[in-house]
């Protein structure tokens, strides 16, 4: 009867044992500093007193992030140098990128703030949208539409195509 009761035991923990979820992808159940590097364009529209520009311009991101959760969200601070049309800018971007899926390509969207702190200045919100595709536990690969509206020196709005490589610093528990 004793050995009746153990193999009951282990026969009901084993249905528990296989349901428990496990991610091998490389933010799973661990937080993760992210270094960002990669280039884009924007084109620029800004309304500074009886004066419009409008223009396109390339520019170039590098950042940091530190992945929030299971999932792989992340808050992130990008500086991002342009030059074009417009003139030399610099932009601090920060915010919080929620990522969606679980596979090799993944999606995300952007929520955050942008702040132009020499050539204006401006502030305001900023959202953007792209995918990421993972290419080992250490790098990936992404791509992405944004879009920023500027209040301060006048009005601004900026459209941006971005890219970069990002990678994935393993640094501790995600719990």
């Amino acid at each position: 009867m004793k050995g009746l009761g153990s193999a009951f035991l282990i026969l009901a923990s084993t249905p528990v044992a296989a349901a428990e979820y496990v991610d091998d992808g490389p933010y799973a159940r661990r937080r993760s500093l992210i270094l960002t590097v990669g280039p884009g364009a924007t084109y620029t529209e800004r309304i500074s007193g009886d004066a419009a520009v409008s223009g396109l311009v390339g520019h170039l991101d590098l950042g940091v992030g530190l992945t929030v959760g299971y999932e792989g969200d992340e808050v992130f601070l990008l500086a991002r140098g342009s030059t074009g049309r417009p003139g030399e800018e610099l932009a601090l971007i920060t915010g919080y990128r929620s990522v969606f899926g679980s596979e090799s390509w993944r999606t995300f969207f952007d929520l955050g703030i942008s702040v132009r702190p020499i050539s204006g200045p401006w502030l305001g919100p900023r959202i953007g949208f792209g995918a990421r595709h993972t290419l080992s536990d250490h790098f990936a690969l992404y791509g992405g539409l944004g879009f920023t509206f500027g209040f301060g020196s006048g009005l601004r709005a900026d459209t941006e195509l971005f890219t970069g490589l990002q990678w994935i610093i393993p640094v501790g528990s995600a719990s």
